[in-house]
């Protein structure tokens, strides 16, 4: 009896066995765990893209045109009538020149790095209203950079455009710089009174663009070295005078001259 129920439990051992090797036979396999893969890109260095050539800055010579009234009203040789002014930008524009912000050329006459093709640098003196009626749609026309020196003093005064259109203009990519606020002969004035006209028409200006003011164009050209003193403490990087000639730094960085414009003369005579 004993015998029997010995071999009873070994073949009851033998089912149990068989049933689970089968169980684990038809068992679907384990699956292996399958590794990430990073499918994010790979962030690529970004490179400046590079627009002009470098040049030695000793030698690198931009003209900075000086305009003032745009005008068919031609009484003086400040006045350039509004069809020669629009002649003289398609000839810019169909002659592949670069026009450049006076807070542009701050850096290219310091370093000479990354100058482009033909820069020139077109300026307006005062802020005369016809600057927004005439030779701002001009402007717009050939898709041309400009700067005014403004007299803070006479916005929407004595002919010359107001807040509104300054703004306009600014926000259009115009660059407002000052031309003083009451436009005297700074050589006239003490330090301290030069300073406050320098200080006072910038701030005018930065508030009411929210951009800063980087240049100051010297009323009538007139300066001395206390003129010169008083825009590097009131912060300004340039200083323009009305004496003839292309920029460079060896012109001294407050005493730069300028191409004067005036009425019929052609761009190609002006930039010889």
């Amino acid at each position: 009896m004993k015998k029997i129920l010995q071999i009873g439990i070994a073949i009851l051992c033998c089912f149990l066995i068989t049933g689970c090797t089968q169980d684990e036979a038809s068992a679907p396999p384990k699956k292996e765990p399958v590794p990430k893969i990073n499918t994010t890109p790979k962030q690529e260095e970004i490179v400046p893209t590079k627009t002009g050539t470098d040049v030695n800055p000793e030698t690198l010579k931009i003209p900075v045109l000086m305009y003032h009234s745009i005008n068919t009203n031609v009484k003086n040789n400040l006045i350039t009538p509004p069809d020669e002014f629009d002649a003289q930008m398609k000839w810019l524009k169909d002659n592949n020149y670069h026009t450049i912000t006076l807070a542009e050329l701050d850096e290219l006459l310091l370093t000479g790095k990354n100058v482009p093709d033909k820069p020139i640098v077109i300026t307006f003196d005062d802020g005369y209203q016809d600057n927004y009626t005439n030779a701002y749609p001009i402007l717009k026309k050939y898709d041309l950079k400009a700067n005014i020196f403004v007299i803070t003093a006479k916005i929407a005064k004595n002919n010359h455009f107001d807040e509104a259109a300054l703004k306009e203009m600014s926000d259009y990519g115009i660059e407002m710089d000052s031309h003083t606020v009451h436009h005297q002969e700074l050589n006239t004035l003490t330090y301290t009174e030069q300073l406050k006209e320098l200080k006072d028409s910038k701030a005018v200006l930065e508030k009411l663009t929210g951009k800063p003011v980087n240049s100051i164009c010297y009323p009538v050209g007139r300066h001395n070295e206390d003129t010169e003193r008083a825009a590097k403490a009131a912060g300004y990087a340039m200083g323009f005078t009305t004496a003839a000639g292309k920029a460079n730094k060896n012109d001294g960085m407050y005493t730069l001259p300028r191409v004067r414009m005036v009425p019929g003369i052609s761009m190609q005579a002006a930039l010889q």
